[in-house]
């Protein structure tokens, strides 16, 4: 009876363990499944080519930054970077903070607290598609909900042309 009745308590006090029983799990190292669908790459798929895992939500359990290409082979095709939030539903897309369209390639990503800081190569209007010029830093802040628009600062890459100084 006593053994019982100490069996009866320790389930009971270990049901209240971890509050609602809804913890959220960390982010799996590969966050391709949950990218899935996310860039439209023809057949080519895409390749992640950055990823930075920080808590940017405020709860305790990292997130992450990933920037992603489609995966052509050659040269430097554009790169998209998407926010994941850990959830305790599973990894959930926050949303896209730089996309292809941009036309930028992801050199680093970065953060602490709620912001978020994408590094990109990118190109000015008389830059040839071969040589990116600038460089370019994208600042987004985490609202609650989602990223901000962020602000994009550019500067121009040294330049590597014979005779330039």
């Amino acid at each position: 009876m006593v053994a019982a009745a100490v069996s009866a308590l320790a389930l009971v006090l270990l049901a209240g363990c971890g509050g609602s029983g809804t913890r959220t799990p960390a982010l799996p190292p590969d966050l391709t499944g949950v990218l899935t669908g996310q860039v439209d790459c023809g057949d080519s798929g895409f390749v992640t080519v950055r990823q930075h895992n920080y808590d940017y939500t405020g709860d305790g359990v990292p997130d992450a930054l990933v920037a992603v290409r489609c995966d052509v082979g050659a040269g430097s095709p554009p790169s998209a970077v998407f926010a994941v939030v850990a959830a305790a539903k599973g990894p959930q897309v926050a949303g896209e903070l730089l996309t292809l369209d941009a036309d930028e390639v992801v050199s680093d990503l970065s953060g602490s607290g709620p912001t978020a800081v994408v590094t990109t190569f990118a190109y000015s209007s008389d830059a040839a598609r071969c040589c990116p010029d600038l460089q370019a830093t994208h600042t987004y802040h985490w609202t609650g909900t989602a990223f901000d628009a962020g602000t994009r600062t550019a500067t121009p890459l040294p330049s590597t042309a014979p005779g330039d100084g």
